[in-house]
């Protein structure tokens, strides 16, 4: 099927004051992601739509293995070939991103649009998207001095404890 623009792909996910997605923010993501698959060519199976709803339901970043487990608890499970084919395929598309969690291991979440950051508990894993809106400027200015390099982004995620896991 080709490489695939990104840029119209990019989801917004509304987050609440809590900084977790609303859930009529999941149904949104859903039918996009539906959408985004018919739009180029591909089928919305079961196996996909559970590996979809799996990813849009969960608070914590989710690992391919994870996924799977989850899908054990239906009726139909997808193998967990489809998993990752699917998983492979929405990360293709721009649909989902993968995320740095305190054992090294990378979880999925859905790709997040604008300058975001994810503040994850070490304890039970419970994830937020916060707003990013430091000016690092002056410091990516100084990276690319130093290096030669030119800096076109940057990954910046916050670990620690959530006030649920320090009760």
């Amino acid at each position: 099927m080709g490489e695939y623009n990104t840029s119209v792909l990019i989801m917004i996910i509304i987050i609440n004051k809590e900084g977790f997605m609303e859930p009529s923010a999941k149904d949104h993501i859903l039918s996009s992601w539906q959408d985004t698959l018919h739009s180029h060519g591909f089928r919305v199976t079961r196996p996909r739509q559970q590996v979809m709803e799996i990813i849009t339901s969960s608070t914590t970043a989710l690992t391919p293995q994870e996924i799977y487990h989850k899908s054990l608890e239906g009726e139909r499970f997808p193998g967990i070939a489809s998993v990752y084919r699917t998983l492979e395929l929405l990360d293709k598309l721009g649909l989902i991103q993968q995320i740095h969690q305190p054992g090294g291991c990378h979880g999925i979440w859905p790709t997040v649009e604008g300058h975001n950051h994810c503040l994850i508990c070490r304890n039970c894993g419970q994830m937020k998207i916060i707003e990013g809106n430091e000016d690092i400027t002056g410091y990516i200015a100084r990276i690319e001095n130093q290096t030669g390099y030119r800096v076109d982004d940057h990954w910046l995620q916050f670990f620690g404890t959530c006030s649920g896991c320090l009760d």
